[in-house]
């Protein structure tokens, strides 16, 4: 018996973020240990701040390229507990701890001086760890500003959370400042 051929056909979950409009902001469901990077559409690579909670620059440079992606288009904010090294390849903020929502949203400022209204694009690739380290309010409000100032830029962003880790009541309210929810896998 022989093996079925891969499917070329992209994920339902690549088809709707490539179908996002100029500044539309995403909440995405995905399971933990999923590639938000992965699932993104190969647009996306060409102009990309990811807001990293927990992998290095050089992973982020690995999934980019594994993606097909070049990581010299690619910005990141490493948000770890832990000293990261930063990827020649990326531009890179200085690391921020995931308590710290005031440094991370500097780095995020910083970064999106590089993203081009209309064109590019914020991947904050899992709020679920900052959940456990932050207030839940604290971190609302930082969405809420993030996303307004992504909408007002034009700059489309991509916000990862799994739904199975935080539970339906933060899921549906984290759910409400965004302009669509799509599951990833």
């Amino acid at each position: 018996m022989s093996e079925a051929a891969p499917s070329t056909r992209p994920h339902p979950a690549e088809d709707a973020l490539a179908d996002l409009s100029p500044g539309t902001q995403a909440l995405v469901d995905r399971r933990p240990m999923g590639s938000a990077i992965a699932r993104l559409p190969e647009s996306a690579l060409s102009n990309l701040l990811v807001v990293t909670v927990g992998r290095d620059a050089d992973g982020v440079a690995a999934a980019v390229r594994e993606a097909g992606g070049d990581p010299t288009n690619v910005g990141v904010v490493p948000v770890s507990a832990t000293p990261v090294a930063p990827d020649a390849a990326l531009w890179t903020a200085p690391r921020v701890a995931p308590s710290d929502l005031t440094g991370i949203s500097i780095g995020i400022a910083r970064g999106m001086r590089y993203v081009r209204p209309s064109e590019g694009w914020l991947l904050f690739d899992d709020l679920g760890v900052l959940l456990m380290h932050a207030e839940e309010s604290r971190v609302y409000q930082l969405l809420t500003t993030l996303s307004a100032k992504c909408r007002s830029r034009d700059v489309r962003g991509v916000y990862a959370l799994s739904r199975a880790a935080v539970g339906e009541g933060t899921y549906a309210r984290f759910q409400e400042l965004f302009d669509v929810d799509v599951g990833l896998d």
